[in-house]
This record gives C-alpha cells, structure tokens and sequence, in this order.
C-alpha cells in the first residue's frame, strides 16, 4: 500500500532570495519596536499532574516550574510548590500532562488557508457526486469577483471515492464559470482546472508547456496535462502547485487565517513547535510578522522546498546555517522531492524522478557540504534507493553529523535498510493515519513496521504533513491509530504496535531530534523550553481504543497559557 491508498482509508519561500520578490513584501517588514513588544515567555507552576517528562532519568512527576519561559524545577508537588512564589499556578487535576507536541513536517500557511475558507471543500466525504461539488463550485463563483481564483480542496483518490468515478473536464468546469480561473486540487500532486486556469498558468498550448523549468533552470518532470485529440487540455493535470500565481490570495486574507486559525488547528491539539514547507515568499513574512506581534503562538522552524520554491544556490547566498534565529522562528534547512505524484494526468503508474542519480548526487552534495540538513521527500523504493545513495556518496566525501531525513517512508520493512539509515545517521518521518480503521485483526493489507524501526534504533518522528488535503488531523489521533490494536481501530500489523510512550515519542523527542533542537525541546527537563500540553485524562489508565478519546485541555508555550478548553475545568 502506498501512501497515496493510505489516505484513501481516510476518504475523508523560501526566504524572499528572488529578484524582486522582497519589495512585494515590504509592507510586512517587522518594525523594531513591534518585535521588542513580544513577550519572551511567563512563569508558571503545574501541580497534580500525571508528568510524562520523556526524560529516562527522570520519567515521570508530579509538577513542573516554568520562570522567564524555560523549565527550572521537576519534581513532587511539595518540592516545586515551595520555590514557585509568584508564578501562576495551574492545577492539572490529576490529568496528563506531556511535552508540547512537535510536528516536523506541515504545510502550516496552506492548511490555515483551507481551514480559513479560502479554499473550498470538496472532501469526499462529505461530497458524494461531481454534482453536489458543482453546486458548491457555483456557490463560490456567485461570490467571487471576477478574475479572482477558485480553489477546491479535495483527497487524494478523488476519482475512487466520489459516485461517478472519474473527475470532473475542462469544460465542466467551464460551465461553472469562464471569468474565473478554477482550480480543483486532490491532494497537491493532481488538480483538474477549466480553460482560465490552462491559459493563466502558461499550460493550455502543448509547446509552452513541455518548455516549462523549474527555478534551477532544469526541465519540469512530472508536470503532466491530459490531452485530447486535438491537444487541448482535458482537465486533469499534475505537478502544477508551484505555478499557481501567489497572489491567489490577498495578503491580508492569508494574515486572517493564519491568524484565526494557528490556535483552532494547531495550538489547541496541543501543538508547541511546527516544521513548516511553505509554497510563498509571503508565508514567511506574514509569519514572523505575526509573531513579532504576538499573534501567533507557536514555534516555527521553516525548510524551503529546493528547487520548486527557490534554487538552492540563491538560498546558499543567503549564508543561513540551520538553527539560525530564535526560540519562536528559525531557519532548517532545504527539501527535495526525490520523486513526486508516481502518476500521470491519465493516472498511469509512472516512475516520477525529478533527477538523475548523478544529479540528485549533486544536489545532495552542495547542499549537504555547506551544512544545510535535507529532508528528501520520496514515495517508494526507487526514490528511497537513490536518496540514500546520494547522502552516502556525500558522508563518504565528508563525514558530518547532519541527520538528513527520509520524508513519508512508514514501509521500510527491510532491516538491512534500517541499518544503512542508522550508519548515515539519518532520520525518518512517517505521516500517521488520522482516523480509526475498520477492520479485523487478520487484516494484511498494511505494512508499517513502527516496533521494528524502534527496536533497530531508528526513533521515527510522526507527522502530519497538513495542508488541507487530510480535513482533520491531530498527533493524539495518530499516537491512537498505531498503539490500539486493529480490532479496536488501530492501524499497526500484529507485533508491529509501539509501546503508547513511545507512540509519545514519535511526537516530542524523537520529532525534536529529527531537527537538532533536542536541546530546548521534546522532554521535560531543566532548561528546556517551558513547552506543554494538558490532556483531557490520565495516560496511565488508558488503553487500546480508549485512546481514540484524548483531546487536549490546555497548551502551555513557553510558560504561557496559549490555549485553555473552557469546559476541561
């Protein structure tokens, strides 16, 4: 099963490096005395509570001190009570209380965009025929200027899980509207879009588009357009997300949603730290801005996309090492789509390799030799072969502690593979199902070796990779998806379930870990950043399916309560 059929079970930048990029984002830049106003963290004691600190020497607790935003103090009730004069006191109740969860890898300003309504959802469920999406197509024309972008969100196997089986033409599309460029995306790899939308992209004439590069000045792969006798566009095309125009949307409408939206869909799943891949030079400005005004609580850590979003040797000019910045918005490092959608606009099966062996060699090596970690984004064995060769090939040439990361692999099953990852000193992230599965406990058709990887030393980060295309997501529903066993809606084979702490693990230190910042984060521990979350029970008397019930109460980021269920007291 790729990752692709995964979700079917759900059914359900770059730094402004460009010519001329930087002055259409001048009115974000952060004035002085807006950045001196934020606050650099609170004092705050947590008392009756079920700690799960992550910390081996220390692995449970009672209460947590937290002074000017970092932890001072973990221990019993009495010992943290008696140096915690003058800090707010928050009394947990008995409840769990864990590491802020970290997600390292979203698409943070994409997914706030979908959840703030300015994409339109078309999920199947709830849509059942291209007729109901239609309707709501309609709907958002009727209110939308003209010119302006239509954009539906929609998952990946669109095709499989709407009533008619297919997706919608060009000139279905056309029908809802020809004064607006329309946009229907089923994951991000896939879109259909009307005859605007062709023409605004640059990719209704067959030349212009088999002439298309990316922004080192290479060939596209992988962009596709379905074409008909005549060799006009059907509708359905692929590898097209970098060339939406990115003034789709307003600055101030994507400022609103990340805005209105960061808390709701992220803080409030207890969520302290994201790794975000943004798709817009304005993503990151509007997100330090944000910051700066203490609007948007939760730390950032961003890796521009190499070299869809921007070519690596612009972003090496900029001199940033990884880690540069500070505790809320710091500089990781690059991505590389190794391969990409694995299909055509005809939804063939097709071997999608933005680069040859010897260039992706070279990518590799410039980016790795200049101390920029890599997160190599691959979806099956020929992708994975060839990233782990070229990050062998540049540890050969210069040995370096930097832990490049395979991104979406949960179906190494292989343990000799293991090993060579463990010998690179590689990490790997696996996106987690967000749901329960129905099935019984005989069922096959899944491969996620989660306990092997563990045991082989490896230590997975879970992640999301949120951006709209899976509705709803939260690292709770992931931890519970893989510990509970399949007869009560988890996902893992037999023997293949991690341990719940570990499951916790996937989601605080190994995920601070898999991006170098296990020094602040991932464990409660003094001097680490004071980084919470409450749940809504105890972690020690919950098993299998009950898990699917956590939610989390409250969000602690840096000694400030950043988000309190009201109904938890």
């Amino acid at each position: 099963m790729n990752r692709r059929d995964l979700w079917h079970w759900a059914s359900a930048t770059a730094i402004s490096a460009y010519s001329g990029r930087l002055s259409r984002a001048s009115d974000l830049v952060i004035p002085p005395d807006v950045r001196e106003r934020s606050a650099p963290g609170g004092d705050i004691v947590v008392v009756n509570a079920k700690v799960w600190t992550m910390d081996p020497l220390r692995p449970r607790a009672q209460a947590v001190l937290v002074r000017g935003g970092r932890i001072v103090l973990v221990g019993d009730n009495d010992t943290v009570r008696a140096h915690a004069q003058g800090a707010r006191r928050f009394d947990a109740h008995g409840r769990s209380v864990v590491p802020g969860f970290i997600d390292t890898h979203t698409h943070f300003e994409l997914a706030c965009c979908y959840y703030g309504g300015l994409q339109l959802d078309i999920h199947t469920p709830p849509v059942e025929s291209l007729v109901q999406m239609f309707d709501r197509l309609r709907e958002r024309v009727a209110h939308t200027a003209d010119g302006r972008w239509i954009v539906a969100r929609g998952t990946y196997s669109f095709d499989e899980l709407i009533r008619e089986r297919r997706f919608p033409s060009r000139q279905e599309l056309d029908a809802i509207s020809e004064r607006h460029p329309i946009v229907v995306m089923a994951g991000l790899h896939r879109v259909m879009m009307n005859t605007m939308a062709f023409k605004t992209i640059g990719l209704w004439d067959p030349l212009t588009a088999a002439n298309l590069r990316w922004r080192d000045g290479r060939l596209r792969i992988g962009t596709d357009v379905a074409r008909d006798s005549e060799g006009h566009p059907t509708g359905v095309a692929t590898e097209i997300i970098d060339l939406l125009p990115q003034d789709m949307f307003t600055l101030e409408e994507k400022r609103t949603a990340i805005r209105e939206q960061a808390v709701e869909n992220f803080v409030a799943k207890g969520l302290t730290s994201l790794t975000t891949l943004p798709f817009s030079h304005t993503d990151v400005a509007i997100d330090q801005r944000l910051q700066a005004e203490d609007a948007l609580p939760i730390r950032l850590r961003c890796y521009y996309t190499v070299p869809l979003i921007i070519p690596l040797e612009s972003l090496l000019d900029i001199g940033l090492q990884p880690g540069a910045g500070d505790d809320m918005f710091r500089h990781g490092g690059i991505k590389v789509f190794v391969s990409g959608a694995g299909v055509d606009a005809h939804g063939n099966t097709v071997s999608d390799m933005k680069f040859t062996q010897d260039e992706l060699d070279e990518l590799v090596w410039r980016a790795h030799s200049a101390g920029q970690q890599i997160l190599l984004h691959e979806e099956g064995q020929e992708s994975l072969t060839r990233a782990l060769a070229a990050v062998e090939k540049s540890q050969l040439r210069h040995p370096s502690a930097l832990r490049h990361r395979i991104e979406h692999d949960w179906y190494v099953d292989n343990v000799d593979t293991m090993a060579r990852l463990r010998r690179l000193g590689m990490r790997m992230t696996i996106t987690l199902p967000q749901y329960k599965f129905a099935r019984d406990a005989n069922s096959t058709d899944i491969s996620p070796r989660y306990a092997t990887l563990i045991r082989e030393g490896i230590e997975p980060a879970a992640i999301s990779d949120s951006t709209g295309t899976v509705p709803t997501f939260s690292p709770l529903t992931g931890i519970a998806s893989i510990v509970a066993p399949l007869s009560e809606g988890g996902s893992s084979p037999p023997g293949e379930a991690p341990s719940v702490e570990d499951a916790f693990r996937m989601w605080t230190i190994w995920a601070a870990r898999a991006q170098f910042e296990e020094a602040d984060k991932g464990s409660i521990e003094v001097g680490k950043l004071g980084d919470l979350a409450v749940l809504n029970g105890n972690l020690d008397r919950l098993t299998g399916g009950a898990l699917f019930d956590m939610s989390c109460d409250a969000t602690i980021l840096g000694g400030r309560v950043v988000f309190e269920r009201s109904a938890s007291r």
